[in-house]
């Protein structure tokens, strides 16, 4: 059986960044592992195996698990303090430390293919940045095709103007998603009811009440809100890509 192993900060990024297209991968008959480097601002144990129930992950465990690098249980080695640069984040750890754990992951996994997020961590996030440039390090030793996810720069225009026609003149968003210019990668064709329902696991209806109502809700900071209206603007069903290193691979895509 092929696999995949996706790695990530945050529970909820496995939503948000790689959930159309590890929802496909699984369909197609691969395997499909998670890594999560912190149990998120909250703790999301229970949220984040019924969101993997949805989206198609197999099984998942904290980041360094591997390596029996933390206590049986444990949830985390590193921990999402709600900033962006706290002493205990993926962002403020030894690279080389957390590189270290993806490559024993790698080495123990053995997945033909690793999802992450792009080099600019999908949303500008420290702790998702961090994440990506450790696993294009920790490629530097073992083999296997890397892609990370990304956003168009198109895409989050839409998302804004979609924003604009319920809330005129409300920025959502903290700003730091820029999108890309460049051509992208696409898995696509997954089940938008199942990715709603796995994002719905996180926040109570941030993948299923209409928009208009979360904007008067959610802050408007808030980067999973303007990525919802991303979604709603140029469809659920789909992930797109950047590759993060050059080994080849006939992985699912399509352009």
């Amino acid at each position: 059986m092929r696999t995949a192993l996706v790695v990530h900060a945050h529970p909820d990024d496995e939503v948000f960044a790689t959930g159309a297209a590890t929802s496909v991968l699984h369909e197609q008959g691969w395997h499909v592992v998670l890594r999560v480097a912190t149990a998120g601002m909250h703790g999301a144990a229970d949220h984040l195996t019924a969101s993997c129930a949805l989206l198609g992950i197999d099984e998942w465990d904290w980041l360094g698990a591997d390596g029996a690098a933390q206590p049986t249980g444990a949830e985390g080695r590193w921990i999402d303090d709600g900033g962006l640069n706290g002493p205990q984040t993926p962002a403020a750890a030894d690279p080389a430390e957390l590189a270290a754990e993806i490559e024993t992951a790698v080495r123990v996994i053995e997945p033909e293919l690793i999802l992450t997020v792009g080099r600019d961590g999908l949303t500008g996030h420290p702790d998702h940045i961090a994440i990506s440039q450790a696993v294009q390090r920790a490629l530097q030793h073992v083999r296997c095709r890397a892609l990370g996810a990304r956003v168009r720069a198109q895409d989050v225009r839409a998302g804004e103007h979609l924003v604009q026609q319920f809330a005129p003149g409300q920025r959502v968003g903290s700003g730091h998603i820029k999108g890309s210019d460049a051509p992208l990668e696409e898995i696509s064709g997954a089940s938008e009811r199942r990715r709603r329902q796995a994002l719905d696991e996180y926040y109570d209806g941030l993948g299923s009440k209409p928009l208009e109502e979360l904007i008067g809700v959610h802050r408007s900071s808030s980067d999973g809100l303007l990525l919802r209206a991303v979604f709603d603007a140029t469809g659920w069903q789909l992930d797109r890509f950047e590759e993060l290193t050059a080994w080849p691979s006939d992985a699912p895509s399509s352009r």
